[in-house]
């Protein structure tokens, strides 16, 4: 790539400003460790996935503007109940059996776009995505490997660029999805108490026609409180049980001899590569205790799968709880007895998985409602606008995407044991490439040895403690900062010793003003920019953040803690700004935006906090660390491990959680 010497901002009455010193086309090959590998991403497919993010930004306008029914009393109640009937329509679809009939994909087996928003959320968590594709060899499992790769410009297509809308279907396209699924094509836009889904007992397991998905006392399906009475037993049903059902049937299936693995067995957890032969022996291990109740091991011919599974179910109460206690009891005897029952992250991984009513091994809803807050930050700066890249010299940003992300590979080679964390535009490109599927796997395996999962769900200061670790590490690998945004500076790059020699050096002239910092000397034009209105892309990305309650002490404990910190951080880059021209921009910044509407990353607590975040806190809490956010923790010698993410390098042990320095000049 040519590099330019001088910058030069043309200006443009119809765009935005056009920096000449920044590179607009990608290079034939970027380093990633020991490899050097052509792009994994181009311009095109960050472009075609801005624009679905855009529909999905105006189909949730829509669905909130909506003047009858839930959104006319709740707009944010209206969009959770909205995604969660496009989960629904999502599993019929995906349980067709479309698959087998059809070679690939084309125009007419793409669905709707609420759909397709599910599936995209669905391949963003890429391990529980593929292990599902592999688990079974049930209609669902076997369309999960059909589309397990997104074509992003063939549905950019289907969606109008200046309004954002998804176009009118073709006969064809609207005819078959309806005919598979029995499903109008267009989606429900309007729900209200008069509106119903059929759902199976768990108990009986029979049919129940009239299941409201919004309900009196927050008991519709759609809601936070479901449960509801069988219309047949009459026995009151939750999600959960629904979720233990499902995994006695499956852990039944498996004992009849059906191809079934359980879910959080089949990957091994450090590279992600599938194992069935430790698969299996992780089952038999941690079914011990359940064996001993009632031989689960014990093979059972076909005739005996429901009442079987039946069975199990009744003496695992239909309860995720029960279900940990079983299966960490089979490895840790007198488990239960504990006054301190911490389980094993493996097994409530898996225990997670079954703690909800969907077939996927996550839940769908929280992942879609998570996702929410990368798609507003991608609106806010202005990347969704129809038109914004079009033409290649406003390309830059979307060139810089995909050369940071490249770059936080590779630093993920040299280190294996951090939490990193990504920036926006880091993770717009990292999100293009994981809905690549099948070539994001493949890539990542070959070039990283394992398969990151892309953690959906992290603590604010396990958040917080890895970005201070991955901006460390970036600025002593690439010699530029990581975000220029206008939060936390980059820690002091001098030494204490360096600081101090220079203090000596300046006795005596304490009544001499520093000088101004000049101009950073942007020596990585590809990696990071100076201007003002591209700044906000480097800002952490925070989509994935659990800060708990925003009322709870503790939560505010960590947003002051890191609010302190932020303002020691930006005492000490402004004394040291003559040293250090990138840290004296970086404060310039948070100094300008201290009243905006910036805040300051992984401080405010009602950030992705709506109506619906109760809705997040049905299931277990999955453990921070297990796959790391993206290295498996305990695999390695040594290094931060699940440490980082637990406060263990908060004293910056490993760089990150401290080390502002003491400034001077």
């Amino acid at each position: 790539m040519e590099k330019v010497s001088s910058k030069v901002m043309l200006q443009n009455e119809d765009g935005p400003p056009v920096y000449s010193e920044y590179p607009t086309e990608l290079p034939n090959e970027f380093p990633i460790g020991a490899h050097k590998v052509q792009p994994l991403v181009n311009v095109t497919e960050l472009q075609a996935h801005l624009r679905l993010l855009g529909a999905i930004h105006k189909l949730k306008q829509n669905v909130q503007a909506q003047e009858d029914g839930i959104a006319a009393r709740n707009k944010d109640q209206a969009w959770v109940v909205f995604v969660n009937r496009a989960v629904h329509r999502f599993y019929i679809w995906a349980s067709c059996t479309w698959s087998r009939s059809t070679p690939g994909l084309d125009e007419t087996i793409i669905p709707p776009l609420d759909i397709v928003m599910v599936w995209h959320s669905y391949l963003l968590n890429p391990r529980a995505y593929y292990e599902d594709s592999q688990r079974m060899s049930t209609a669902y499992c076997t369309n999960l490997r059909t589309i397990q790769s997104m074509p992003l410009t063939l549905i950019s297509s289907l969606i109008d660029p200046e309004t954002l809308e998804e176009f009118s279907p073709s006969d064809e396209r609207q005819g078959f999805f309806e005919a598979m699924t029995s499903l109008s094509f267009a989606p429900p836009l309007v729900t209200d108490f008069s509106d119903v889904v059929t759902l199976d007992c768990p108990f009986c397991l029979k049919r129940n026609h009239l299941v409201r998905w919004i309900a009196d006392n927050e008991r519709g399906f759609a809601q936070t409180r479901f449960e509801y009475a069988c219309e047949s037993c009459h026995a009151v049903f939750k999600k959960t049980n629904i979720g233990i059902r499902r995994f006695a049937e499956e852990a039944t299936r498996r004992r009849a001899g059906q191809k079934v693995f359980l879910s959080e067995t089949v990957l091994e957890p450090r590279t992600g590569r599938v194992d069935t032969v430790a698969a299996d022996a992780f089952t038999a291990r941690v079914f011990k205790y359940l064996d001993i109740a009632m031989q689960i091991n014990t093979p059972i011919t076909q005739d005996r799968i429901q009442s079987e599974a039946n069975a199990l179910a009744t003496l695992l109460k239909y309860d995720p709880d029960t279900l940990s206690d079983y299966l960490n009891t089979s490895v840790r005897p007198n488990y239960t007895s504990r006054a301190n029952r911490t389980p094993l992250p493996r097994i409530q991984r898996l225990t997670v998985a079954y703690s909800h009513a969907g077939l996927a091994s996550l839940d769908l809803v929280g992942a879609i409602l998570r996702q929410g807050a990368f798609v507003d930050k991608m609106v806010n700066l202005g990347w969704t606008e129809p038109g914004r890249f079009d033409q290649v010299k406003y390309s830059a940003p979307l060139v810089r995407s995909i050369a940071r992300y490249h770059a936080f590979l590779d630093l993920m080679i040299h280190h294996p044991t951090s939490f990193l964390v990504p920036t926006l535009d880091i993770d717009l490109a990292w999100h293009s490439h994981q809905l690549k599927g099948e070539a994001y796997r493949n890539d990542t395996l070959n070039h990283l040895g394992r398969t990151p999962n892309h953690e959906d769900s992290v603590e604010s200061f396990a958040l917080a403690t890895g970005y201070d670790i991955t901006a460390k590490a970036w600025r002593e690998r690439f010699g530029v900062p990581y975000s220029v945004c206008g939060c936390l500076p980059d820690p002091d790059a001098e030494s204490r010793i360096s600081r101090f020699a220079s203090k000596i050096t300046h006795i005596g002239k304490r009544d001499k003003e520093a000088k101004p910092a000049g101009p950073p000397q942007n020596t990585r034009p590809d990696l990071v920019s100076i201007e003002d209105d591209e700044a906000d892309s480097s800002h952490p990305s925070e989509h994935n953040l659990q800060f708990g309650d925003p009322n709870d002490p503790s939560t505010k404990f960590k947003r002051d803690a890191r609010q302190n910190k932020s303002m020691k951080c930006l005492a000490s880059a402004k004394k040291g700004a003559a040293r250090d021209p990138w840290r004296a921009l970086q404060a310039e910044r948070s100094e300008k935006r201290g009243n905006d509407k910036h805040r300051e990353a992984f401080t405010d607590p009602y950030y992705g906090y709506g109506y619906y975040y109760p809705y997040w806190g049905v299931s277990m809490a999955i453990p921070f660390g297990f796959y790391g956010g993206y290295a498996y923790a305990g695999a390695y010698g040594g290094g931060c491990g699940t440490g980082c993410g637990s406060g263990g390098c908060s004293g910056g042990g490993c760089g990150g959680g401290g080390g502002c320095g003491g400034g001077g000049n």
